[in-house]
């Protein structure tokens, strides 16, 4: 249970007094949270956020270990040129599929806790596969520069 202090609204793992100030802690439910200042849901976000990449990149390299040891195993019934070219190719999905993982978890973390209510799933998901496409140009607005 994440719950927030009533005097220096550190977010906290749980518990009934404050481990920083000695303070009250109150559930994110509760009505009295509500009025809490934004700083302290931004904190809770990026603490929720946190542990979603975390666990995105473990199911990553999970993932691309089990596709890429499944794959050599395979590979190997193969008649001889191609068990080489199936190993190296089944190890190198693997690789490929950690690297989309990890490199997804940070952009999906880094959105969901910057832009949280600004943008719509289907937008979102949409935006994290592009950016992750090399050599595509982003679009950058330039927000109060003057043109020279």
């Amino acid at each position: 249970m994440v719950k927030i202090c009533t005097m220096c609204h550190e977010v906290n793992a749980g518990g009934f007094l404050c481990v920083d100030c000695g303070g009250r802690l109150i559930l994110t439910s509760d009505p009295e949270a509500q009025n809490m200042p934004d700083s302290v849901w931004k904190t809770q976000r990026i603490d929720y956020g946190a542990r979603r990449g975390m666990l995105m990149r473990f199911s990553g390299i999970f993932l691309g270990a089990m596709l890429g040891m499944f794959g050599l195993r395979e590979s190997t019934a193969l008649p001889m040129p191609w068990s080489i070219f199936g190993a190296v190719a089944s190890l190198g999905a693997g690789v490929l599929l950690w690297r989309l993982f990890y490199h997804a978890a940070g952009r999906a973390v880094r959105v969901w806790v910057l832009a949280k209510g600004k943008v719509r799933r289907g937008r979102l998901a949409r935006a994290i596969l592009l950016s992750m496409i090399p050599g595509r140009k982003v679009r950058r607005r330039n927000r109060g520069a003057k043109s020279a």
